[in-house]
């Protein structure tokens, strides 16, 4: 196995100016939305890095063109093949649109908006780092419990509402109510 390598903001934001420039370059343009911990180190910094940058590819067409771009720019700055890859799309479920993290020419990267990052923790919910990141995200929306979670439900995955809504119950408690 080979060394896990973690990325901080400015190994994120030169790494994909690096797939920018090759997509630039080979007349392509990418589009992304960045969910996960990436979307946390570039959005606020609430984290120090992340070993991968999840994302879901809107552009280009076959998304495998991204792809072999991501693997080739992870040769090139020694990063693993997986560095930038879109395993988290099965937590996409829907999409609301959130701040644009990184910009050039050939490529543009948007966050999805704070209460789907919440939903996709909540869906996921599978170590300490889900249940850190949901923290982090509940203390990022404003209303009470019950609007919060009706902006939050839409974006669960099918199936995973039950647990979701008990990962939601809990982290309010910890959030909100032992806050006050």
């Amino acid at each position: 196995m080979g060394e896990i390598v973690e990325l901080d903001a400015s190994g994120i934001r030169s790494a994909l100016s690096e797939v920018a420039r090759r997509l630039a370059a080979a007349g392509q343009r990418g589009s992304l939305v960045v969910a996960g911990g990436a979307a946390l180190v570039l959005l606020y910094n609430a984290r120090k890095s992340t070993k991968d940058v999840d994302v879901y590819i809107s552009e280009p067409e076959p998304a495998s063109l991204l792809r072999d771009v991501a693997v080739a720019v992870g040769e090139a700055l020694g990063l693993p093949s997986d560095w930038l890859n879109d395993g988290c799309k099965g937590y996409f479920h829907g999409y609301a649109p959130g701040e644009v993290v990184f910009s050039e020419p050939g490529l543009v990267v948007q966050a999805a908006a704070p209460h789907q990052l919440l939903a996709m923790k909540l869906s996921a919910w599978r170590d300490t780092t889900d249940f850190s990141d949901a923290r982090f995200l509940l203390g990022k929306i404003s209303g009470d419990k019950e609007y919060v979670w009706r902006i939050v439900e839409p974006f669960i995955i099918p199936g995973r509402e039950i647990r979701a809504r008990y990962a939601f119950e809990e982290t309010w408690e910890l959030v909100r109510e032992n806050a006050s």
